[in-house]
């Protein structure tokens, strides 16, 4: 009888790929005020799903990723420390950040024109981003949920008890 053994454990890491490949740059696309600040973003995946890191620059002051674990966030942050407009990144707990610290206490507005946000995006469709930006929407308006389903009408009335003619 053969002891079962786990297979071994794949060292997992942070890879950066090109920007285009995050699942967000319509998302951020969409609603930066400098939308060439995309050309030094990259995405950034952990597993399968990658996500857009966008650099300081122009009307963008700062930016942070939320990791799922703090190895990942630490990985990151060293992987970023080379690249342009990651300045000074810095991984605390699962919370990596770039650029200028966020003051305390911003109001919505002045937390938009931090990170280089407008407040509506650009075309009228509503992106929403995903729950790997901490799962929160940046304080941004969901978009509305689709009506409800109306049940198809019968197309004939018959009554209760009533046995259909042939």
């Amino acid at each position: 009888m053969t002891a079962w053994a786990s297979p071994p454990v794949r060292q997992l890491g942070v890879r950066i790929l090109p920007a285009t490949a995050a699942c967000d740059y319509e998302f951020w696309e969409a609603r930066l005020l400098s939308p060439h600040l995309l050309r030094d973003a990259v995405a950034v995946a952990l597993h399968r799903l990658p996500l857009l890191a966008v650099p300081v620059g122009a009307d963008r002051r700062g930016g942070h990723m939320d990791m799922f674990d703090p190895a990942f966030a630490q990985a990151l942050a060293h992987a970023l420390q080379e690249r342009p407009g990651f300045e000074r990144p810095i991984a605390s707990g699962r919370l990596v950040r770039w650029g200028d610290p966020m003051p305390d206490n911003l109001t919505p507005d002045a937390h938009y024109r931090f990170q280089g946000l407008r407040e509506q995006p650009r075309r009228p469709a509503s992106l929403r981003p995903p729950a790997g930006h901490g799962g929160h929407d940046l304080g941004l308006l969901a978009p509305k949920p689709p009506p409800e389903r109306q049940p198809t009408p019968p197309r004939a009335v018959v009554q209760a008890g009533a046995a259909p003619t042939l």
